[in-house]
């Protein structure tokens, strides 16, 4: 049965894995392309005073992460039952027609109208993955299957760096932030097609699979089943670790979402450079984080030691940012350590990932899953605010910047009470 799992294995990975990293490099560009738009001064154009856009833009950018909260549990129990295949391509259209739609605003309001729906859109993409390689990788294969999946949010953060500077070097800021909206928008609606062609909804409909790899997968799934909780999914909702973890999740993502909305606002006003110039500087972080994020999940599962690796990489983001800001009057040294932060910012996702999908059975993974990121994607509203708020309050990045490593290290902190490793 061994040699069985070993010869599926590449091929699970080659058949899923860059299919869902495509989408997930969509679905980045399409939740953070508004920080570049910021920076172009999309809401000065729409009438918004330069002194009130870190709170405007906060609130507008943040709107997101209210409607992202509706779908989560209900869309995951859905995908346990019928696949991905259909709720992705409903998905991905609707927010590529809204992501459109964003290009041609012309007031504030719509902004936050839109942003809203993109978040209910967009809410049964993250967490449906998460839970349907649960689905296709055993536990000895899921934190590198999670960091393959979710480097795509550094390496997303390299692309949109990479159109962004060349959208705005072409048309200029205005109407620069218009075409961003466009062309990411086309680019969704083409992912919901592809996912819809290409993803298997389950091991067992694996036409690329043979039958004797089906059967050796379903019963290594069967032997990992005996050793998770088995509850209704209304109880795991209650679990103790569950709820920790929800509450690591939000602290989490408060630092990861201050950091990546407000990157190229953050590289300009350190810097002391225009948009194109601080959206190429925002690819340096991106690629640092990318290539330790597979690297560091690698190391989790090997060592199967992930609740300790997602400890140690929340402190490393801690301390970088708190250098970072400690040293902001010197730009290449304060870059360097803002760098060296994105590693723990966005590292801790895989082998955090992992420790849900590793002691939670189907249906209760499914909707735990679904609560813990409905819950922490909270911090999505709270790192964009807080960060936007001490900018206008302070006329710098420098505070927001320290409230970001407070939020780091406290997660690393509350990491160390759930009891499941």
């Amino acid at each position: 049965m061994h040699s069985l799992i070993e010869t599926s294995r590449r091929k699970r990975f080659l058949r899923i894995i860059p299919m869902l990293f495509f989408l997930y490099v969509v679905n980045f560009l399409d939740r953070v392309n508004i920080s570049y738009a910021i920076d172009a001064k999309m809401f000065q154009d729409l009438g918004v005073s330069s002194k009130e856009v870190g709170i405007v833009a906060s609130l507008a950018s943040s709107l997101f992460f209210v409607g992202y909260f509706i779908p989560q549990i209900f869309s995951n129990l859905g995908i346990n039952k019928y696949g991905v295949r259909k709720i992705f391509l409903l998905s991905f259209t609707a927010w590529g027609i809204i992501t459109i739609a964003t290009g041609f605003v012309t007031s504030v309001s719509q902004v936050e109208i839109l942003r809203f729906l993109l978040g209910i859109a967009e809410g049964p993409f993250f967490a449906g993955v998460v839970f349907y390689l649960s689905l296709w990788f055993l536990k000895d294969e899921r934190a590198t299957a999670n960091s393959l999946f979710m480097s795509a949010i550094p390496i997303a953060g390299v692309f949109g760096s990479l159109i962004a500077g060349v959208i705005f070097a072409v048309y200029g800021d205005y109407p620069g932030w218009r075409y961003l909206f466009w062309y990411e928008g086309v680019l969704a609606i083409l992912g919901g097609v592809l996912a819809y062609i290409v993803l298997t909804d389950f091991p067992r409909e694996a036409k690329w699979l043979t039958e004797e790899e089906k059967k050796a997968l379903e019963n290594a799934f069967k032997d990992e089943e005996e050793e998770k909780i088995k509850v209704k999914w209304t109880q795991a909702l209650v679990n103790t670790d569950v709820i920790v973890l929800a509450i690591v999740y939000f602290l989490g993502v408060t630092s990861l979402y201050g950091y990546s909305i407000w990157l190229p606002s953050i590289i300009s006003s350190l810097g002391k450079v225009n948009a194109t110039v601080s959206s190429f500087l925002s690819i340096i972080p991106y690629v640092i984080a990318s290539i330790s994020l597979v690297l560091i999940a690698r190391y989790a599962d090997k060592k199967q030691n992930h609740k300790i690796v997602t400890v140690a990489v929340f402190m490393v983001a801690g301390i970088g940012l708190a250098l970072s800001a400690l040293t902001h009057s010197v730009f290449v040294l304060s870059f360097a350590l803002f760098t060296i932060a994105a590693i723990g910012i966005f590292s801790f996702l895989p082998p955090f990932w992992a420790v849900p999908q590793k002691f939670l059975h189907k249906e209760a993974a499914a909707a735990s899953i679904g609560l813990i990121n409905a819950v922490g994607n909270f911090g999505g509203i709270a790192g964009p605010i807080i960060v936007g708020f001490l900018q206008s309050y302070t006329g710098s990045f420098v505070d927001g910047v320290y409230s970001m490593a407070l939020f780091s290290f406290l997660a690393g902190v509350v990491m160390l009470l759930v009891k499941k490793s």
